[in-house]
């Protein structure tokens, strides 16, 4: 009997173990799992490699990881020649291997500009479908999908055989692993065998044929050569997957033996918010410089709430933007930092010149046309004092009708009819709008003009509410508590787990403004240097009922209403419910009625 095997299968990490020289010596089932070394398919296909003439299908969220390190280059056996390519970019193509003349079908986006993308297409007669959405990637041919899950990046690949128009291969978990990524597959590497149930044999064989990851193995050697006692939950990517993992060496007296490693998955950042406040850390700050990196050091300038998929494509599109000098039209819900990201966008644009802004609801209605437009031989307006510059109109939503004409002209023509004057003034501005979503009911009612509406959304960003980017919740609340302390002298205070998991699971209608102002309270409540649970208060929200408690809803309501009746006669209310004493006894106690 193996003690060390069973112990290793009993628990709920994923562990393995290697003697000196790196062989792998057990491997518990939670691992084989994890790195996809136990394929759970439900279709088969057997070994071989890509021949000419094979159909290859295609989806990559970042060209270059965690696909075999595909190129630009390794697409040309595909017929995909396109200069503009490059790494990290998000790619959805058709094509066929080998073969000259055959023109394939793609569709790219930079890396961080979107976080989805469709190609559907029918190939040499073959109906194919392509998603690459947030979290997961899935090819579909002939209504049977091949669908992968990923939390950084992940490529998907399926191959069609040249001759059966067959499915010869699909990517599934774990193919780092097999050495399937689909650069090496381009590059004339084979593939093995797959199909329900069959295991890879790990143990015998050295942890770099299986297991990639450059700290990783850098940590697991200062182990082996006593530089370091070992390591204790660190953020690793391994095998393009995001994990915790411990590094403990195996003692033999003074001698180190071996090592064992055990693994923690922290792909769902959410789940582990909820489970541990370091692991969240750890996360976080791995998701954070992975996403830094991709950006262009210029993008990286504008100002965002977090830096999750959902806010990068928001200061992606903002910066196009910000160097067309076109007017841009910010939309989102109250505080979610529409006015910050406007501020930003003035000071990463190449225009220079003043910088105002007109809160257009907190003017009475009857002052605002003079406002903004000025008064012939009176007050200039606030497009004339940003003349060569910029005008922020925040809330515009709220405009009267005939300043929304005067702004409507303003657009068009590039000039402004100041009150009480007979000519038209000619500027020069750029304007940055912002309003929230319930303007495109206010078109639709009609108390906002659709032309005016149609002139502001030309060139729009829309800013994502906190509940559609909860994973950027750690961060944000990390940094406002810090600047909270400070705005009130207070000592340092950090979130517990469970505090972040309250956090985490509201789904914050006041957007960032409603955060900074739950923390606040928070940090004030709390006489310790931690927040708990309990120093967070938020509305309470009546969550909406099950059919169970619904239905016992209802008979507690019936029971009482029998028994009132009855004039509180048990007996008699007993027999109309035609109930047993003991089931009638118990249904009082327990909704309270005894």
């Amino acid at each position: 009997m193996d003690i060390l095997q069973n112990v290793m299968d009993s628990s709920s990490h994923a562990m393995f173990t290697m003697d000196r020289q790196g062989i792998v010596t057990h491997i518990n089932q939670q691992a084989k799992e994890r790195f996809g070394l136990f394929n759970h398919s439900l279709y088969a296909h057997s070994a071989g490699r890509l021949e000419p003439g094979d159909l290859v299908i295609l989806a990559t969220t970042a060209m270059g990881a965690d696909d075999g390190n595909l190129t630009p280059e390794d697409l040309a056996v595909i017929g995909i020649r396109d200069p503009r390519l490059r790494p990290n970019d998000i790619l959805a193509a058709v094509g066929v291997y080998k073969g000259p003349g055959v023109k394939p079908v793609y569709k790219y986006l930079r890396g961080g500009e979107s976080v989805g993308l469709h190609l559907d297409v029918t190939f040499q007669g073959v109906p194919i479908s392509v998603h690459i959405g947030d979290k997961q990637v899935a090819v579909e041919v002939r209504e049977k999908v091949y669908s992968i899950t990923y939390f950084v990046s992940i490529c998907q690949a399926v191959i069609l055989d040249h001759r059966t128009r067959q499915v010869k291969f699909w990517e599934e978990k774990g193919y780092s692993a097999r050495k399937e990524g689909l650069g090496s597959l381009l590059r004339g590497s084979t593939y093995i065998a797959k199909g329900p149930d069959q295991e890879i044999c790990v143990v015998g064989y050295h942890f770099k044929d299986f297991f990639e990851g450059e700290l990783f193995e850098k940590h697991l050697r200062q182990v082996l050569d006593g530089q370091a006692p070992g390591f204790s939950d660190v953020a690793y990517e391994i095998n393009g997957f995001a994990l915790l993992a411990s590094i403990l060496p195996i003692r033999d007296g003074e001698e180190i033996a071996g090592i064992i490693v055990k693994f923690r998955n922290i792909e769902d950042i959410r789940t582990t918010i909820m489970e541990r406040n370091t692991a969240i850390a750890a996360a976080e700050r791995k998701y954070r410089e992975s996403s830094e990196r991709s950006l262009p050091e210029e993008e990286g300038s504008l100002q965002t709430y977090g830096s999750s998929a959902a806010m990068r494509a928001v200061r992606r599109r903002a910066y196009k933007l910000s160097q067309m000098d076109c007017n841009i039209f910010i939309i989102g819900e109250t505080g979610t930092g529409r006015t910050k990201l406007a501020k930003s966008i003035q000071q990463v644009q190449p225009r220079g010149g003043p910088f105002l802004q007109t809160d257009c609801s907190a003017v009475a209605p009857g002052l605002l046309e003079e406002q903004l437009f000025g008064r012939e031989g009176g007050v200039p307006g606030s497009f004339l004092e940003a003349d060569g510059g910029t005008l922020l109109l925040d809330e515009v939503g709220g405009l009267p009708m005939n300043v929304q004409a005067k702004l409507l002209y303003a657009i068009r023509r590039r000039e402004i009819m100041p009150v009480g004057a007979s000519t038209p003034v000619p500027v020069d501005v750029r304007l940055l709008f912002i309003a929230g979503p319930e303007l495109r009911d206010e078109v639709d009612s009609g108390r906002f003009r659709q032309d005016l509406y149609y002139r502001l959304s030309a060139f729009s960003v829309e800013m994502p509410s906190l509940r559609d980017h909860k994973e950027d919740i750690y961060l944000l609340a990390n940094q406002l508590t810090e600047q909270i302390c400070q705005r009130y002298h207070i000592s340092e205070k950090t979130l517990s787990g469970e505090a972040f998991s309250k956090l985490i699971n509201y789904d914050w209608p006041g957007n960032l403004r409603e955060l900074e102002n739950v923390l606040e309270g928070a940090a004030a409540l709390s006489d310790s240097d931690i927040i708990y649970p309990e120093h967070i208060h938020l509305p309470t929200e009546s969550a909406p009922l099950t059919l169970r408690q619904h239905l016992r809803q209802e008979e507690k309501r019936f029971i009482q209403q029998v028994l009132a009746q009855c004039g509180g006669d048990r007996q008699k209310a007993m027999k109309q419910l035609d109930l047993s004493r003991s089931v009638f006894y118990e249904r009082l106690k327990e909704y309270g009625l005894h």
